[in-house]
């Protein structure tokens, strides 16, 4: 056992309800403890390294009854599980952890992105979860992954970056980077406080560090409510209007689907001998594109200019399907 984790696992035990004596540590084969005076040296290392203080009790067990047992105060230990992130992790390792938890962690497609959240979500977990920061799982590669960590510092510090987007130089606050559909996207802010969104992968450059802002330009006010298109499912590309929008889904589509996160924006109930699901969404681009998906599991039915819309699309696919079938495109596929 690597031997920082073997002090946190100790202090763990130490702060459980029932404590420890030193015996039960020389016989408890996963701590490896040889003699008793390894265990003191431990406790010693405790205080002087993590300011947690074990104490003898007065309790007594064992089989001679005479075993001291040994406590660590549970508000020190609270304490202390609050602020070990923040003195393990640097800040760009909080802010990649912060990424990788809100990315399997959150209630909506959505993720909302907080190097301060993450030590809230890890308070109680200490112990019980293996993360690695300096890696990103399969959702990045190196150069997507050093252009994020710059990104997630403009998105705290709020300071003006530049960046080269599909070659183009833009000036931008960078608001919040989000994992969507297995994509990597942030949204940036321009000067005048316009808001849209740009994807990860496609950003060629950031600026450097001392190119952050130095011109005390002011943090303009978002053209549209952040928190709000965070929590609309299909709002990742977001139309001009809201609308509420009604799919019939099949029994095997609907029991899927509810097993999945959704904000509160959504609602899956039965109705007779089918399921409904509804949505207030502005995202027409993702929700039909969802529905479209679904196949014959799911039909829109409202609104009704949206499902016309599906109905011109299907017919478009069904010329397409047709045409091919019988010769008349020009292309082949070669193998």
């Amino acid at each position: 056992m690597a031997y920082l984790r073997k002090l946190v696992k100790l202090a763990a035990l130490l702060a459980s309800g029932n404590g420890v004596t030193v015996n039960e540590l020389l016989n408890n084969s996963e701590f490896g403890y040889h003699s008793r005076s390894s265990i003191y040296q431990d406790f010693r290392n405790l205080e002087n390294s993590f300011g947690l203080f074990p104490e003898r009790s007065d309790e007594l067990r064992g089989k001679s009854g005479r075993e001291a047992v040994y406590r660590i105060d549970g508000e020190q230990w609270k304490n202390f599980r609050s602020e070990f992130i923040t003195c393990t992790f640097d800040t760009k390792d909080r802010r990649r952890l912060a990424f990788l938890l809100e990315s399997i962690g959150s209630t909506s497609p959505l993720f909302d992105v907080s190097a301060d959240d993450v030590i809230v979500k890890l308070q109680g977990l200490l112990g019980d979860i293996n993360v690695r920061p300096s890696r990103y799982g399969g959702y990045f590669s190196l150069d997507t992954a050093m252009i994020l960590d710059k990104l997630l510092e403009a998105q705290d510090t709020k300071k003006l970056i530049n960046i080269t987007y599909d070659g183009t130089e833009r000036e931008v606050f960078v608001i919040r980077c989000f994992v969507f559909s297995g994509g990597t996207y942030c949204y940036v802010m321009k000067k005048t406080g316009w808001v849209y969104m740009m994807s990860i992968p496609r950003i060629e450059r950031v600026g450097p560090g001392q190119l952050l802002n130095t011109r005390n330009i002011p943090y303009p006010e978002p053209s549209i409510d952040v928190e709000k298109a965070l929590a609309d499912p299909f709002g990742i590309v977001r139309g001009e209007t809201e609308f509420d929008a009604v799919v019939r889904l099949s029994d095997t589509q609907a029991f899927y689907e509810k097993e999945k996160l959704w904000p509160d924006s959504v609602s899956i109930e039965r109705k007779g001998d089918h399921w409904l699901f509804k949505v207030h969404t502005c995202g027409v681009y993702w929700l039909k594109r969802w529905v479209m998906s679904l196949g014959t599991e799911a039909e829109l039915l409202e609104p009704g200019w949206l499902r016309d819309e599906i109905r011109s699309d299907m017919e478009t696919m069904s010329v397409l399907y047709n045409g091919h079938e019988k010769g008349e495109n020009s292309w082949t596929v070669s193998n």
